[in-house]
């Protein structure tokens, strides 16, 4: 299994500001994103870019090409002079999990030259809300949780194992995570 990242002021404050009013104002999300062919059940969802699942073509300038999108634009950029440097845009969506809501265990890709970053953007959390971010050894075991800390970074090969757990009943919020999958080009 290859590394991952974790940063908790990569994005600066005034980015992830705008981020959030963007969802706030703009966002409408869609109940019903297939999680998978093992797993009937969905969750909340918005496709930015609305590109396929295998999509390997850079879809950066159709991020920038929508004057609404600037807020995930800038995000972009950010994570382009840290941990994606270099890396093609791929897609870029966001999925919010609530209270009966779970994720399950998948690989975001079987490429090794795929990735993932994900950006918790919920203006608040508490640890007893739940709702982390799991990582899965090769014998499925839990070798990292990252908990949906606002602003919190999370890059990692798109081979990985994870599943986003459920907020707890006495959550009451959505926790919004925006995610931006790429590929290092050859």
């Amino acid at each position: 299994m290859r590394a991952f990242a974790q940063f908790d002021s990569l994005v600066p404050p005034e980015q992830l500001h705008a981020a959030q009013r963007y969802f706030a104002t703009n966002v409408r999300w869609q109940y019903g994103w297939p999680q998978g062919t093992d797993d009937p059940l969905s969750h909340w969802n918005v496709d930015f870019l609305t590109a396929g699942l295998e999509n390997q073509e850079n879809l950066e300038d159709k991020l920038r090409d929508r004057p609404a999108f600037a807020p995930l634009a800038r995000i972009w950029d950010t994570m382009q002079e840290g941990p994606m440097h270099g890396h093609h845009l791929l897609r870029c969506y966001a999925n919010a999990h609530t209270y009966g809501v779970e994720g399950y265990q998948h690989r975001d890709s079987e490429r090794a030259d795929n990735y993932t970053v994900l950006i918790y953007l919920n203006p608040v959390w508490k640890t007893s809300w739940a709702g982390e971010l799991l990582f899965f050894d090769e014998t499925g075991d839990v070798f990292h949780a990252v908990s949906p800390k606002p602003g919190r970074v999370v890059a990692f090969p798109g081979e990985v194992r994870h599943a986003a757990r459920a907020v707890s009943r006495t959550c009451p919020a959505i926790r919004v995570s925006l995610v931006f999958k790429s590929r290092i080009p050859d």
